[in-house]
């Protein structure tokens, strides 16, 4: 009997190892440029060209970022970087509820990302872009973890919904 069990335990185990070893390597999206959506197990990095100078796309991005309710602790004109690199926020951003812009499971009582302590990035950095066009990238990262329970972190995955929503607020903004 011990020695079954042993062996479906090894078989098991086996079974999983097998199923993650042929997972890729992952490596941070942040050094990336790439234009699009891309999302990886850290990070979500939106990137998207604009039709507007670089100095005029990074004097509107504070009033941005405060319309959005996000913070800024991160303000650097020489990168043009913008943003927060790391805040703790519950249930909703503003009005809108966490789990409109991040994945982090659900529970019976509904998604965790509405009941959970989130740490929230979210940076944008503004490059000249092709034409007189700027190149604009959020990256957005979340994590997060129940309030009851003394358990570490773990990431949550963006809807991409707010890097889109900070693109559109951009955009209006620019056109007014």
């Amino acid at each position: 009997m011990m020695r079954a069990a042993s062996v479906l335990l090894l078989a098991t185990l086996s079974a999983c190892a097998s199923s993650t070893s042929g997972s890729p390597a992952v490596t941070p999206i942040r050094s990336q440029g790439t234009v699009g959506m891309s999302v990886d197990s850290r990070a979500h990095t939106y990137t998207q060209a604009i039709a507007y100078p670089v100095d005029q796309v990074w004097r509107a991005l504070p009033a941005v970022y405060d319309s959005l309710k996000i913070p800024l602790n991160t303000l650097d004109a020489k990168t043009h970087t913008i943003g927060n690199d790391g805040f703790k926020i519950r249930r909703q951003l503003g009005t809108i509820t966490l789990s409109k812009y991040i994945e982090c499971g659900t529970t019976q009582i509904g998604p965790n990302a509405d009941s959970y302590e989130v740490v929230l990035t979210v940076l944008t950095q503004v490059e000249p872009g092709t034409s007189g066009a700027a190149k604009v990238t959020t990256t957005f990262e979340s994590s997060a973890r129940p309030l009851a329970f003394a358990q570490e972190y773990s990431r949550c995955s963006s809807k991409g919904v707010l890097e889109a929503r900070l693109m559109d607020v951009l955009r209006s903004r620019l056109t007014r």
